[in-house]
């Protein structure tokens, strides 16, 4: 039996990590859901079909992977009545492409914003 001690210097171990799409949209969605004003995420409706080996949609996340580690988003969202539509924009978005980078190593290059819905 081998037993390999990774230190600060040692690299590691040679491998492949693969995260299911499902799982990326669901980052994406748990980020979004956090911002305030958000009320919920919605299935895309009318939406123009990309091929379907660019596509990849989960619970109103439409995502398109750009090269191996950029990441094209749609959200589609219901919203309160109250939320201040530019403000939560900023915020939803700076959460999400921060959230994918540190949790994936993925850097979003544009993150669109559907409003579906009002929720009261």
């Amino acid at each position: 039996m081998t037993t390999h001690v990774l230190t600060s210097a040692s690299p590691p171990p040679p491998g492949r990590v693969r995260v299911a799409t499902e799982v990326v949209g669901s980052i994406v969605a748990y980020a979004a859901l956090a911002v305030e004003g958000v009320a919920g995420l919605c299935e895309p409706v009318g939406m123009p079909s990309l091929p379907p080996h660019l596509q990849h949609s989960h619970r109103g996340v439409r995502l398109q992977m750009v090269g191996d580690t950029g990441i094209r988003l749609d959200l589609h969202l219901a919203v309160r009545p109250d939320a201040r539509l530019q403000s939560l924009a900023e915020e939803l978005q700076e959460r999400v492409g921060r959230d994918l980078h540190s949790m994936l190593g993925l850097d979003a290059v544009e993150i669109n914003l559907h409003i579906a819905e009002l929720e009261p």
